[in-house]
């Protein structure tokens, strides 16, 4: 493909001061006067006229010289060349413990606060690849699924917290069989997998074996605590007990945790107040070339203004034939290496562009980074993980493939609009690109999935009361099994009529242990003494009356988050129908004072509603939970802690 551009037309400056010196040196010329002062039949004996006319059309030839030496800098481009494009296909899954366990106080404030900070400094040395997030408690649940947006990770991550789980307890083989289900469901043959726990029982590393059995899956292990432990500070006060009133003082068992690892191929690291810890999981891989995708190559121009160096170099020595000693520096400047390197041949007859080129398709993208061409220059940026930088260089690209690119780095450094603009860009310069529109399709869904998530978290002004309501409903909930035992019945008429005809008995015991924690976990919830007691070898015939019991509880339960979170869909609708009137209001006509001071006042509810995505996570595992209730996964080693 033919077309000339300059690859660094900023060099075209250079070319004013040229004129600038070229002028100074024609008029210089022409008002020398100094053949009219002398007759010319005395000029030949006066003045030194070989040395003139040797030297007269030399200022014209330094000015060819320098007019070349730019138009070399500047990088003429008559062709083309196609740079490959790399996809990553690292894939890793985080699961993090979310047992009560990860209350305990001995790193301060406690473990949870300190894992999620480890968890997001994680997340943001992960440069390639997808990730995915799985919290897990009494079971495991998908809180972000395989993805390569660090920001909605980023997000997710400060929500989480044993309060928003819907059973306690540690099971950590869910969690793990959670995260091989989102490796295998995503089609990864090979993957990592990061446990981020204080402890895992003895007699679940068995089963833990058997699931990775027949896989490439690594398990890293990250273990927080301290070896002495902690009482367990329960967020309304008090410490957990357990069934015999004793305080729960949980520790770290490096030895088992690395033993895990060690198993499964992976590596262990325990708490650190550095960083030194989480670099422990730095993926240090070098991905392969995707064949298979149709935008795995841009093109990119060669520069051609190497070869006016067959012009530049013996103009510049015959000019310096006069000047020996200069020209001998010159040559021995040139030809004495600053640095050894090996003996490669090859790249004898390569320019700079084509020794990045190398350098990219070998993996070495610090070394790729030093290409002159913005394109490939952006392409190693973009590898190494420096998304706006690689933007900088792709933005001025003017071929379909170049705004693509940029719109990847856009879209990679969180700039969603700009990514869309950088597509449609694309577009218009390549009708037929298809992988801009299925990229542009994919930044366009991720916006309208962010502007639902806060138009959902934003739009219930009108139902401010009505979520009181269901607040003290499921507080009333938490209490019911205390209250229903000596037949009373407390708060508002019409929550207590709701909760009646919804199911009194679901799973309030079970509910008001995780508030009242520092009380004993046996004199306050049935279904704990029912676990505990199986752990402690009680028949089944004891426990199958309650384990049926819980069931229905958790049935109704679930009964009962749908009909509150069809509630906010509708309270969500109604909102937005709302907003939209007030629109088109404004835009059909000029407001009455009255109006505008309810608009405020709208404006100023909307305002005040809380954007806790706990909330979200807290109905969806719960609506999850009661699907699972029959079709039960292999569980591991269950506790309350």
């Amino acid at each position: 493909m033919t077309e000339f551009i300059f690859i660094r037309p900023a060099l075209l400056w250079l070319l004013l001061p040229w004129l600038l010196l070229t002028g100074i040196q024609w008029i210089k010329r022409h008002r020398s006067n100094d053949g009219q002062l002398i007759a010319p039949h005395l000029a030949q004996f006066v003045l030194e006229d070989g040395p003139r006319k040797q030297s007269s059309s030399t200022p014209w030839l330094v000015s060819l010289l320098l007019l070349l030496s730019i138009l070399a800098a500047a990088g003429p481009s008559f062709e083309k060349h196609t740079v490959p494009v790399f996809k990553s296909k690292q894939a890793r899954v985080l699961v993090m413990d979310m047992s009560y366990s990860m209350y305990a106080t001995d790193i301060q404030p406690n473990r949870l606060t300190q894992a999620r900070f480890k968890t997001l400094d994680m997340i943001g040395q992960f440069t390639e690849g997808d990730t995915a997030l799985v919290a897990y408690a009494g079971d495991a649940f998908v809180v972000s699924p395989l993805t390569d947006d660090i920001k909605t990770l980023e997000n997710l991550v400060p929500s989480l917290s044993p309060e928003i789980m819907p059973s306690k307890g540690a099971n950590v083989l869910a969690g793990l069989d959670q995260a091989k289900i989102l490796l295998d469901q995503a089609g990864y043959a090979d993957g990592e997998i990061i446990l981020i726990s204080d402890e895992v029982e003895q007699d679940e590393l068995a089963d833990i074996s058997d699931l990775f059995n027949g896989t490439n899956y690594t398990l890293h292990v990250y273990g927080i605590g301290t070896l002495e432990g902690a009482p367990i500070g329960l967020p309304e006060g008090g410490f957990l007990k357990d069934r015999y009133g004793q305080i729960v003082v949980p520790k770290l068992y490096p030895e088992r945790l690395s033993a895990l690892a060690s198993r499964q191929g992976g590596r262990y690291a325990t708490y650190t107040h550095s960083d030194s810890d989480i670099k422990t999981f730095a993926s240090n891989k070098v991905t392969d070339l995707d064949s298979n995708e149709q935008p795995g190559e841009a093109l990119w121009h060669l520069d051609a203004g190497k070869y006016l160096l067959f012009i530049i170099v013996p103009l510049a020595l015959w000019l310096m034939r006069s000047q020996p000693l200069t020209l001998a520096i010159l040559v021995v400047a040139l030809i004495q290496p600053q640095v050894g390197y090996s003996a490669d041949w090859s790249n004898w007859f390569k320019n700079q562009d084509q020794q990045a080129l190398e350098s990219y398709q070998q993996g070495d993208f610090k070394q790729a980074q030093s290409a002159q061409d913005p394109v490939l220059k952006g392409s190693a940026l973009y590898k190494a993980g420096e998304y706006e930088q690689a933007a900088e260089q792709l933005k001025h690209a003017t071929s379909a493939i170049g705004q693509y690119n940029y719109g990847n780095a856009l879209a990679k450094s969180g700039q969603l609009d700009e990514a869309i603009a950088a597509y449609e860009h694309a577009l218009q310069l390549d009708p037929d690109f298809t992988q801009a529109q299925d990229n542009k399709k994919l930044v366009e869904d991720l916006k309208a999935q962010q502007q639902e998530s806060q138009q959902q978290n934003g739009d219930q002004s009108d139902n401010k009361e009505q979520s009181g309501k269901q607040e003290d409903q499921s507080g009333d909930q938490q209490q019911g099994s205390e209250q229903q035992q000596d037949g009373q019945q407390q708060g508002d008429d019409q929550q207590s009529d709701q909760q009646q005809e919804g199911g009194q008995q679901q799973g309030g015991e079970q509910q008001k242990s995780n508030q009242q924690g520092g009380e004993q976990i046996d004199s306050d919830a049935q279904d704990q003494q029912s676990s505990n007691s199986d752990r402690a070898g009680q028949s089944d015939n004891e426990n199958a009356p309650e384990l049926a019991q819980s069931a229905a509880q958790n049935e109704q339960q679930a009964e009962q988050a749908a009909q509150s979170v069809q509630q906010a869909q509708q309270q969500a609708a109604d909102g937005e129908e709302q907003s939209e009137r007030t629109q088109q209001l404004l835009q059909s006509r000029p407001l009455t004072p009255e109006e505008k001071e309810k608009a405020q006042q709208l404006d100023q509810l909307l305002r005040k509603v809380p954007d806790d995505p706990a909330i979200l996570l807290r109905n969806k595992m719960l609506l999850e939970s009661q699907q699972r209730v029959r079709q039960r996964h292999p569980r591991g080693v269950e506790k309350s802690w």
